[in-house]
């Protein structure tokens, strides 16, 4: 046992080879991981310490850690597209698809709670399961790249950049694909702008104000409550049909508030409320017209985005099979002719697959000019108030806010309550979309 001794406890040396130098002044020795060194070897252990600590300092620094209550966004890019926001503890605190593709690859997985490089590590390793990173002699080096974004320029993001890049590298080459890692470019203030705007409910000018780390933690808030929702129809159905309960849940609180006043009030409350119920029916519609042109499992919009996954099934396998095969063989030019066909194919697909959205977006533009002809007609009235209405509404302001932050707080369970099946339906079909092409890559 050693006493009256000092522990030079070297933040590096203990993070990467958790090794305590321990000087005695009873024994004048050094022990390093239990090992006691003599007095006579002293100098040498030291340089080798040193080394050891410049060799460490060349991969990571202690100060390489995120700043407290800071969100990092990452982007993994494969054509399957996925976003993870990591929080200050470092891990992935939401996973989102940003086009269908990467929802199959996130279908059913596991995600958060991961380290940034465990989540990299899954979601390409389901790529090249699934062949979306194609293995072969005559794959396209051009086609297997993957692209890598990582947030800020701290310390802490350079490397975790640079730890990503390596994960991606690792498992390119654990699968024995040929492909290459690139450093895609992170998103500027204006874009996450529009990022956070689609994902909130705050308005353009509040989040202009805001700095690049607020934005991230709007974004990170938004996907955390969206986590159920795969994909990018679903959760915008959610987010219109959520600005909407907010805005009449304040207005329908502004009626309550005037009818209590009674008497001389009770036309404007009249008024106010005919209009509020004729903005309560443009909601309805529109959210209605929405859910069953685009997030219905029987609309035709959802049956072209079925079919489009089918032929992109039959796209990356023979993709896959083309890759595996001899260039100077009659095996591959047959093979070559078949990739065309199916190319051509799914292009075909796709083209029926946007129309239809197009035609569906055009459908809603009709409906969303009636709802905001509503809420013109209602901030009219409102501007209009008298000043004991306006007087009124002030006093009862925290009523108002009440009432309101109960709707955005009910909102997500309501909403789920009402699309769980469709909720638990997509995320069957992405699974068996996904376990699908992991079985024609295997044949």
């Amino acid at each position: 046992m050693i006493k009256n001794h000092t522990v030079i406890n070297n933040c590096l040396l203990s993070r990467f080879f958790a090794i305590d130098i321990i000087v005695s002044e009873e024994h004048p020795q050094y022990y390093v991981k239990g090992l006691k060194i003599s007095m006579k070897r002293k100098v040498l252990s030291i340089i080798l310490v040193l080394a050891m600590v410049v060799s460490a300092f060349s991969l990571t620094s202690c100060n390489a850690t995120p700043e407290e209550g800071t969100f990092t966004r990452i982007t993994v890019d494969v054509n399957p597209s996925i976003e993870f926001m990591v929080d200050d503890e470092n891990k992935v605190a939401s996973v989102t698809a940003l086009n269908d593709d990467g929802s199959i690859l996130i279908a059913g997985e596991a995600f958060v709670g991961k380290t940034p490089e465990e989540a990299t590590e899954l979601v390409l390793s389901l790529a090249c399961e699934t062949g979306y990173l194609v293995k072969g002699e005559n794959a396209d080096t051009e086609a297997n790249t993957v692209k890598i974004s990582v947030s800020g320029d701290s310390k802490y993001a350079t490397q975790l950049l640079n730890d990503v890049e390596k994960t991606a590298g690792d498992v390119l080459e654990k699968f024995d694909i040929t492909g290459k890692i690139e450093k895609a470019e992170a998103l500027k203030s204006e874009a996450l702008q529009s990022l956070a705007l689609s994902t909130s409910l705050y308005t353009e000018e509040e989040l202009a104000e805001m700095s690049d780390e607020e934005l991230y933690k709007v974004i990170a808030a938004g996907r955390i409550e969206t986590a159920l929702l795969l994909t990018e129809d679903m959760r915008e159905a959610y987010y219109k049909a959520k600005e909407h309960k907010i805005s009449f849940a304040e207005s329908e609180a502004t009626a309550k508030i005037i009818e209590t006043m009674g008497g001389i009030h009770d036309l404007t409350y009249s008024i106010y409320k005919t209009a509020l119920d004729s903005y309560s029916k443009s909601i309805t519609a529109l959210d209605e017209l929405r859910y069953n042109m685009l997030v219905s499992p029987e609309s035709e919009y959802q049956k072209s985005l079925a079919y489009l996954r089918e032929s992109k099934t039959e796209l990356l396998k023979q993709k896959n099979y083309t890759a595996t095969l001899d260039v100077n063989g009659t095996e591959y030019t047959l093979a070559v002719e078949k990739l065309t066909l199916t190319e051509e194919e799914y292009d075909k697909a796709l083209a029926a697959y946007e129309a239809l959205g197009e035609k569906a977006n055009e459908a809603l533009e009709t409906l969303i000019a009636a709802l905001r002809t509503s809420e013109e007609a209602i901030r009219s009235l409102e501007d209009k108030f008298s000043d004991d209405i306006r007087a009124e509404l002030s006093a009862k302001a925290s009523e108002i806010e009440a009432d309101v932050n109960a709707a955005k707080d009910s909102f997500f369970a309501s909403f789920e309550e009402a699309h769980k099946d469709d909720i638990s339906s997509i995320e069957e079909n992405l699974k068996a979309q996904k376990q699908a092409l992991i079985d024609s890559i295997g044949q």
